[in-house]
């Protein structure tokens, strides 16, 4: 009898462990990270960002049940939406040539159902530069109005942009993560451009505006 009831024991253990793990999310006893221990982290990549210029790799820690924060850096290469927002310089103008930037963005995400659940509210902080060199033609003020030289100048723009971003999170085999998210902000720019007037460089402070987003990132959960 005992090696009957050994042997069925052995057995239920055996097919409990072959069975594929559920992930539950929520228990008497932890959070849903002390369940699942992949769950606490995120590497994402932004794709609508791209078409602005900017490259950047999110990676979002949880830090309990409802709270995980993002960070991200990245590249920046040609301020894409400058001229479809405004009348700023852009990589479309014939005498710009677009240089390598950085970006970087800090937030903090609270999720009511549980971490890396559904939807989420974040207050985020992102910093965006971009630098580009331009060719400045000078001329001869006096007939025949010549040109005099051509002279090569670095400028730089950058943004700071706190904002408030409203998400939703859903996810495919446990590994791949979906997150779409729109948002409004207040978005500051500030130029270090050529004055003609001057014959230098340099740098002013832009009126600040409201500026909606929307975004759809793709993650890799561990």
């Amino acid at each position: 009898m005992k090696s009957l009831l050994l042997i069925a024991f052995t057995f239920a253990i055996g097919f409990a462990i072959a069975q594929p793990r559920v992930v539950t999310f929520e228990s008497d006893e932890g959070s849903r990270e002390d369940q699942s221990g992949y769950e606490m982290n995120v590497f994402k990549i932004s794709l609508f960002e791209l078409a602005a210029g900017d490259f950047p790799i999110y990676y979002e820690r949880v830090l309990s049940n409802s709270f995980s924060a993002e960070a991200s850096l990245g590249l920046t290469f040609g301020d894409y939406t400058a001229s479809i927002f405004s009348d700023y310089d852009s990589p479309f103008n014939y005498n710009i040539d677009a240089k390598y930037g950085f970006s970087f963005s800090l937030a903090l995400r609270f999720y009511p159902i549980a971490s890396l659940e559904d939807f989420y509210i974040s207050p985020e902080f992102k910093f965006r530069n971009f630098n580009w060199s331009r060719d400045i033609d000078q001329y001869n003020p006096y007939p025949p109005y010549e040109n005099v030289v051509t002279q090569t100048v670095d400028e730089t723009r950058t943004y700071l942009m706190p904002r408030i971003n409203l998400g939703y999170i859903t996810f495919y085999d446990n590994n791949l993560s979906f997150d779409w998210h729109i948002g409004v902000g207040m978005n500051t720019p500030t130029e270090s451009v050529f004055n003609y007037q001057t014959l230098q460089v340099q740098s002013e402070k832009l009126n600040t505006r409201p500026r909606f987003h929307f975004g759809f990132k793709i993650g890799y959960v561990f």
